[in-house]
């Protein structure tokens, strides 16, 4: 396969959020790092164990120079406010008299306390409370989207979802880019956890990689023999699509590319009337015991549009048993 450059579903919805925190400058001076940053706000929490202190630690009184031009507002009348302080340096730099140092020491005493009023702190906690609820239900909403194919090799959706850290390592050694970060598909706590969408790419039949650099477990590494044969989704037709279903069209593409040692995907000839003219047309099925749901199928559909062949999350320990083991046609 050659190499191409790679592109995601929610490139555009990331460059809209990267854009938006660059317009918020122009309300406030680092908005983002002030008011929105979890990982500021964890540093904030921290900083009165910081060991890079700043010398002095309150305002000069013939000088107010730090107050006017510190970027984050973090030195007030009574000198730098624990938590708010990012130790950029730069007051060291505009210091007319040199006096502004940071040092390294152990952490003091006296230090300000982070500025969190009681209000604050009661409505967060309020908020926390209102939105736990939320988040414990929000991992069953994947039941409700037939299109949620996860990586092979992936744990229980729920662990899943707690294991995966978004660092998009399987997005990005996926050979047949059909691993993207999913919005709302997986509910809310879902959010850029990656999932298979097969219009776009498809599962390499020969193809470990994701649970070769998965950090945590989420999608496990699995030797080629077991991949090939691990289920991730089910192929269906639809028929008011698929050519020769809708318009007694002979179209083999789906079975050509279907990678199975035995074809997943089979044809029945079958006499059909075209033009006042009885001839035989091939017509598809998929064996509900040899698909895995691979989705080459899907990608390599030739229609414009939505495929003709879906690949759905119909993986083998939610099929009905009398399915299992037979080549019963699906769809």
């Amino acid at each position: 396969m050659a190499f191409f450059q790679p592109s995601y579903t929610l490139g555009m919805f990331t460059l809209l959020v990267f854009l938006s925190i660059l317009l918020l400058e122009r309300v406030e001076r680092r908005f983002w790092c002030k008011n929105l940053c979890p990982l500021g706000a964890l540093l904030g929490i921290c900083s009165h164990r910081a060991l890079l202190v700043r010398e002095p630690d309150s305002l000069c009184a013939d000088c107010q120079q730090c107050a006017d031009d510190c970027r984050m507002a973090a030195v007030g009348e009574q000198g730098p406010l624990a938590g708010e302080c990012i130790e950029c340096l730069d007051c060291s730099d505009y210091c007319q008299q040199q006096r502004v140092q940071f040092v390294l020491t152990g952490p003091r005493s006296q230090q300000k306390s982070i500025d969190l009023s009681r209000r604050d702190l009661l409505v967060s906690v309020s908020a926390g409370a209102v939105m736990a609820p939320v988040a414990r239900i929000a991992p069953d909403s994947y039941k409700l989207n037939p299109y949620l194919i996860r990586p092979p090799g992936a744990v229980e959706e729920v662990e899943f979802q707690r294991r995966c850290v978004r660092c998009g390592e399987c997005m990005k050694v996926c050979i047949g880019q059909a691993l993207h970060p999913a919005l709302f598909e997986a509910g809310a706590t879902g959010l850029w956890t990656p999932l298979l969408i097969a219009r776009l790419g498809y599962c390499e039949y020969n193809c470990t990689l994701c649970g070769q650099v998965c950090p945590t477990g989420a999608i496990r590494e699995l030797p080629v023999a077991e991949k090939r044969k691990t289920v991730i989704g089910l192929a269906v037709f639809d028929k008011d699509r698929c050519l020769p279903f809708a318009r007694q069209e002979e179209c083999l593409v789906c079975e050509e590319h279907c990678p199975t040692g035995e074809k997943a995907i089979v044809f029945e000839k079958t006499s059909v009337l075209v033009a006042g003219q009885r001839r035989e047309l091939k017509i598809p099925k998929v064996l509900v015991d040899k698909c895995i749901g691979c989705g080459i199928c899907e990608t390599r559909c030739p229609l414009d549009g939505v495929s003709a062949i879906r690949v759905i999350n119909e993986i083998e320990s939610r099929r009905p048993k009398s399915l299992l083991g037979s080549s019963v046609p699906y769809g």
